[in-house]
């Protein structure tokens, strides 16, 4: 089984393409993996997220074979937001289904909602319009998060903006699978975490208002200091009763939280829009922020010393400094089913770091580089859009204390909500890394013009990465321009020769110049170079079919679908090749297979519906 082989060897390649690096989360609805992208220069990283369906009853894998395709659909269209990460893939192998998305860096807001550390009334404001404004758009995209707490939002360290992470949604298709005849409009399966779930939730019919009331809580634990599990509730109306712990609340603050978290949804906000303008008008947006403390690049490379000897530990370099994997909340992540709460123990959990987590942020700083030998943790987190679980180390020190450390006085805070620290500016090569990324989402996106405008910056910045310039072409290519893309393409193969991908590129732009036989040479040329690039090798097998070249298409052909058994364009084009050469019943099984990869290519669709008229069925 795949499931066994990604346990035992973090080094696997899915969707031939894909490489684990390490397992970040284990948890009942799969795994997540930190990745590298091999088909794209440098080999980026990437979160790699594995959902196994409960049954493999083929009834039943068609039915989450539906649901992952809805769901990856929407998870596509959310990635559009700046805070959400992008979804970059989605794949299924081994009757077992993969996402692909971008790589986050940054902290939980579990690392600054402390228990017993109230927030001031102004910092909450600010936070909860924070979360609102993402929210707007996710609810007009009519989707409904269903999971807004504290650990699924993720403080972005390049820039100080909040990241809006898990969606909830896509974990339908390990516990839809199981009976295909359930109606998720209508479900007795909740998804959601204990204390931010409302009763409709509860019930299998959440609302918009349900992420309202989830926000509303996030909001009360912010400025109370109490986990919302803590909360009391009135016995007659079973509102929650969280006024006594904050008594020097505003009214207005009071009232809009009292709204946010109303038992009876038709009680509370329908939608995000009109909680964010209740909140604009009680604090306007020019005068809020958030407190952070920052601790810089330099401060920490030059401070902390990381010990492995212990425990194993996942590490990513960034700039100069080293972070490690580190939990949210061990306590948040709960599957609630038919009303009954279960935890999953599936997930890898640590105990946390009282001394730490019972304090604030600049506290927590200073204690860290006062003590030799007291564990911190430091975080870098990738996203799955479907259910990220991280993991952490317990009982072992991560961090001593160099000797020639920086004073504590490099360590920076601003203890007032009205005076935020401006985010470090980024080195080059971070602004290089961050136009790389941006540029490569935008175009996998098909925001083509947007994605031509960063790559011209990122080749401003960096006139000698060959990426940059294949990135371009790619994205000319997009845009129907070949004349251009050919030059960009050319740029990159002088600056690297054996560039398989912009061989390919190359290619597909001179094919829509018509210049299919000259295309050819390239295909050959990046097969040879790259024998495991499965795009080229369905170039290839395409340009020969188009020749007529039917045998040599199918041999080039039935080499991508070795690599690539999922390659709709791959079987369709076999499927061609074959009926060219009168092996009609073997043409249309590919067509077949085609067509249940994807259901809507029309090509393959009529081609097949031609071969059964022809052959009488």
């Amino acid at each position: 089984m795949t499931h066994q082989l990604q346990q035992d060897s973090p080094t696997a390649v899915v969707g031939k393409r894909y490489k684990l690096i390490s397992q970040l989360g284990v948890g009942g609805f799969g795994q997540t993996f930190l990745a590298q992208d091999l088909h794209l220069p440098d080999c980026p990283r990437c979160v790699v997220k594995r959902l196994v369906a409960k049954t493999n009853e083929p009834k039943n894998l068609q039915t989450a074979r539906r649901l992952f395709n809805t769901e990856a659909r929407v998870l596509y269209q959310l990635g559009n937001h700046d805070q959400i990460p992008a979804l970059f893939a989605h794949f299924e192998e081994n009757q077992e289904f993969y996402l692909v998305q971008e790589f986050v860096e940054g902290e939980p807001m579990t690392r600054q909602i402390i228990k017993g550390e109230p927030w001031p009334e102004d910092r909450v404001i600010a936070l909860l319009k924070d979360i609102l404004e993402v929210l707007v758009f996710v609810h007009e995209q009519n989707v409904i998060h269903r999971d807004v707490k504290p650990s699924n939002l993720m403080r972005r360290r390049r820039d100080g903006k909040l990241v809006l992470i898990d969606f909830g949604a896509v974990k339908r298709v390990s516990v839809q699978a199981a009976d295909p005849n359930t109606d998720m409009a209508d479900s007795t399966v909740s998804i959601g975490t204990q204390g931010y779930i409302p009763n409709e939730q509860l019930a299998g019919k959440p609302r918009f208002s349900s992420d309202i009331y989830a926000v509303g809580l996030a909001g009360i634990q912010a400025l109370t200091g109490v986990l919302p599990r803590e909360l009391g509730e009135d016995a007659q109306t079973s509102e929650l009763d969280w006024r006594v712990h904050s008594p020097g609340v505003s009214d207005e603050l009071a009232a809009i939280l009292d709204r946010m978290v109303c038992y009876d949804f038709r009680d509370r906000y329908p939608t995000a829009v009109e909680a964010l303008e209740s909140l604009r008008s009680i604090a306007p947006d020019a005068t809020e922020t958030e407190t952070r403390a920052s601790v810089t690049d330099d401060d920490l490379a030059s401070t902390v010393l990381l010990d492995t000897a212990q425990q194993p530990i996942v590490t990513l370099k960034q700039s100069s400094a080293t972070y490690d994997f580190a939990p949210t909340d061990p306590k948040d992540e709960t599957l609630t089913l038919s009303g009954h709460t279960a935890s999953d123990s599936s997930l890898q959990k640590a105990e946390p770091a009282e001394a730490l987590s019972q304090r604030p942020v600049s506290q927590q700083l200073s204690k860290a580089f006062q003590k030799p030998g007291i564990q911190r943790w430091a975080l870098v987190t990738g996203v799955a859009a479907a259910g990220l679980a991280l993991f952490s180390l317990k009982g072992n020190p991560l961090l001593r204390i160099n000797q020639s450390a920086t004073p504590l006085s490099a360590i920076t805070y601003s203890p007032s909500p009205l005076s935020p620290l401006p985010p470090k500016p980024l080195s080059p090569e971070q602004e290089a890394d961050r136009l790389v990324n941006q540029a490569n989402r935008q175009r996998q996106q098909r925001q083509y013009t947007k994605a031509l405008a960063s790559y011209d910056k990122l080749i401003k910045l960096k006139p000698k990465l060959a990426q940059a310039h294949w990135g371009r072409c790619e994205t000319l290519i997009g845009l129907k321009r070949p004349d251009q893309a050919m030059v960009a393409c050319d740029d990159a193969l002088v600056l690297n020769p054996n560039y398989a991908e912009a061989l390919w590129s190359q290619g597909k732009a001179l094919k829509q110049q018509d210049r299919s036989l000259e295309a050819l040479k390239f295909f050959e040329e990046a097969t040879a170079l790259k024998p495991a690039f499965v795009d080229a090798w369905v170039e290839r097998g395409t340009t020969l079919q188009e020749f007529g070249r039917s045998s040599e298409a199918i041999d080039a052909l039935d080499t991508a679908i070795a690599l690539d058994r999922n390659s709709a364009e791959a079987w369709s084009t076999k499927g061609s090749a074959l009926w060219n050469l009168g092996r009609y019943d073997q043409a249309v099984s590919a067509l077949d297979k085609a067509l249940q990869i994807q259901p809507t290519a029309a090509g393959a669709r009529a081609l097949r519906q031609q071969a059964r008229k022809q052959l009488g069925y």
